[in-house]
């Protein structure tokens, strides 16, 4: 008997990993309009699904995967006997790990679900060491130990130039971001304790690379093993930090993403986030 890991489409896991690794992705729906698409990067790609979040004049909806897109999972990934691990984004952007847990209710496989506290490549660094445990034989105990040392050893910062998306949508209130969209005001947000909280504000591009350059030089002295940066539309920038982290920390892993539609669609055009692991 084995152990599978499932977790949600806002997990960034290279093809390479996904290739490798004993992990299913459930697809979260996005809307646009009348439409509606599995977050899965074949129903709608990235670049199309851009080109809506800038043009379309109505902010694009998205959806926790059904209980059912979920218990289908459970039950055939369990079919053999094996045993399911789900590891899903914090409960405060979404419902998808509530989904999650219903489902496991209703299986017939043993099923434990796990609110990872985090997102994206955040929660990738959650996902990717459950497997490769799981892969070796690990039992359940010690899967679920080294994911809580990842939990409380990985920080996540969001370097945004509009809070707009992020309150039409719900993801942050409008006393934390009212503020700063009034006087247009650059943000970093933090992922604390599962939740996006406003961390610094200040005016122009100059404060925002300002505060990204103070964050690589402290990644840099701190010499975590595993970066994650992921971008909306922005991979000159991403690319330039990915390669003066990589210069000074030559045996750090150092990943770059682009942000598909769920995380795209509160974030904004030009966001970008850099999250990282310390042991």
């Amino acid at each position: 008997m084995s152990i599978q890991i499932v977790t949600d489409s806002t997990v960034q896991l290279t093809d390479e990993e996904l290739a490798t690794l004993p992990i299913t992705v459930v697809p979260l729906i996005v809307r646009l309009g009348t439409q509606e698409f599995l977050n899965d990067g074949v129903q709608i790609t990235n670049a199309q699904f851009l080109s809506h979040l800038v043009t379309d004049e109505e902010l694009p909806k998205t959806s926790q995967p059904s209980i059912g897109q979920f218990l289908e999972v459970f039950d055939r990934l369990g079919e053999n006997g094996d045993e399911v691990l789900c590891l899903n984004l914090t409960h405060f952007l979404s419902g998808t790990v509530n989904a999650a847990r219903q489902a496991a209710e209703m299986s017939d496989t043993k099923v434990t679900v796990i609110d990872s506290l985090s997102i994206d490549r955040g929660l990738a660094f959650q996902v990717i060491t459950a497997a490769k445990l799981a892969q070796n034989g690990a039992p359940m105990e010690t899967i679920l130990n080294a994911i809580e040392l990842h939990r409380s050893h990985t920080e996540i910062y969001v370097f945004l130039n509009t809070l707009e998306n992020l309150i039409k949508g719900g993801r942050i209130s409008r006393a934390a971001g009212g503020i700063a969209n009034l006087l247009n005001i650059k943000v970093v947000a933090e992922l604390t304790d599962g939740e996006l909280r406003v961390a610094a504000r200040g005016r122009g591009k100059r404060f925002i690379r300002k505060e990204i350059n103070e964050l690589v030089d402290r990644i840099k002295t701190e010499a975590p093993p595993k970066v994650g940066l992921t971008h909306v539309d922005n991979l000159t920038q991403t690319s330039e930090i990915a390669n003066r982290i990589k210069e000074a920390l030559p045996d750090t892993q150092v990943t770059i993403h682009e942000a598909g539609p769920v995380i795209s669609t509160y974030t904004s055009v030009g966001a970008l986030a850099i999250e990282f692991y310390t042991d």
